[in-house]
């Protein structure tokens, strides 16, 4: 599928490279002023100067948010993935790209939290919508910062509204990323872990997308149901049995001094903090919700009693100690 400028008439094969092409039509303000000083004589510009080209734009543009100009955010998404792509195309051993992309993944996350904040879920649509994970062969190398801001909106909404209030939208921008993202996007995929807090939703099922793909996608499934406890607990431990109890998930971890672990075991590492409270999911990054709201979490006793009859009832208590708590479940 192509991608054509609406301003110059050119075509390309991805979105990304749509996004990131010089215009000879119609160049914005903000990008000519970041480019033109930084170009060689010849009008070639090396990836380091493209880098640093955008990293300086970047910073004014996330200033100017910061000044209220709640448009420069929108320039500053696309400035971002300009300064890592061009981060990727100067070092092939990924320091350069390391060095752009953790300092500004929490700067511009914070800022599309912010603007979230301030002007609610069709600000962060509109961002989704321009940087797809589902439209490229690869996905947009801003998509962490974006799914940070996304996952911060959606535990956000849950607390304060309930599940309905949630948008679906950003349900299927979460569920796209652990789909289209390759193994290696560690990053991007983390951020997806706050997806299970749309479980039980009445028109997206959390429940049947995670089971789809449980097999394949084991590492962020486990986490994504952390959270979905965290959400609804009665909903999480009926997902829990669901997969556990189900012999087709065969997959194994492989161990060097013991055997391979089944995926069904490893999905009970999923409660290890539940009976704690000095154990939260780590995602996404730099946001503690549970500060925010205070939150206390108390795991119901039925719950936990059917938590621990699926242990025994599916023989992974065998290699417990007797008294075994759920930290004893932890991988």
């Amino acid at each position: 599928m192509s991608h054509e400028c609406d301003d110059c008439g050119e075509s390309f094969n991805t979105l990304t490279r749509l996004r990131l092409h010089d215009c000879g039509d119609v160049q914005s303000e903000t990008f000519s002023t970041s480019s033109e000083p930084n170009r060689s004589d010849s009008g070639y510009s090396s990836p380091t100067e493209e880098r640093n080209a955008s990293v300086a734009e970047l910073d004014n543009l996330l200033d100017r948010f910061s000044d209220g100009d709640i448009d420069a955010l929108h320039c500053a998404v696309v400035e971002f993935e300009s300064a890592l792509s061009a981060a990727l195309e100067e070092d092939n051993s990924g320091d350069t790209y390391r060095d752009v992309f953790w300092p500004y993944h929490e700067r511009v996350s914070d800022a599309l939290n912010e603007a979230a904040r301030s002007e609610g879920w069709s600000f962060l649509a509109d961002v989704t919508k321009a940087h797809d994970p589902a439209q490229d062969d690869e996905i947009p190398l801003v998509t962490p910062a974006v799914a940070n801001a996304v996952g911060r909106h959606l535990i956000r909404t849950r607390l304060t509204d309930g599940v309905k209030a949630i948008s679906v939208a950003a349900l299927e921008y979460l569920d796209a990323i652990a789909v289209n993202a390759p193994d290696t996007a560690d990053s991007a995929r983390e951020e997806v872990h706050a997806y299970g807090w749309g479980i039980d939703h009445p028109a997206h099922s959390v429940t049947d997308r995670l089971h789809a793909r449980t097999s394949e996608d084991i590492f962020s499934v486990n986490p994504t149901l952390e959270h979905a406890f965290y959400a609804d607990q009665y909903a999480a431990v009926d997902l829990l049995e669901e997969l556990v109890r189900d012999e087709s998930i065969d997959g194994t971890l492989p161990r060097v001094t013991r055997d391979d672990m089944p995926y069904r075991r490893y999905l009970l590492d999923c409660v290890y903090g539940l009976k704690t409270d000095d154990h939260w999911p780590g995602m996404p990054r730099y946001y503690n919700w549970h500060e925010e709201f205070d939150y206390t979490f108390e795991l119901d006793e039925t719950v936990e009693q059917r938590i621990r009859e699926l242990v025994e009832e599916t023989g992974f208590g065998a290699d417990l100690p007797n008294d075994w708590t759920f930290r004893d479940l932890g991988v």
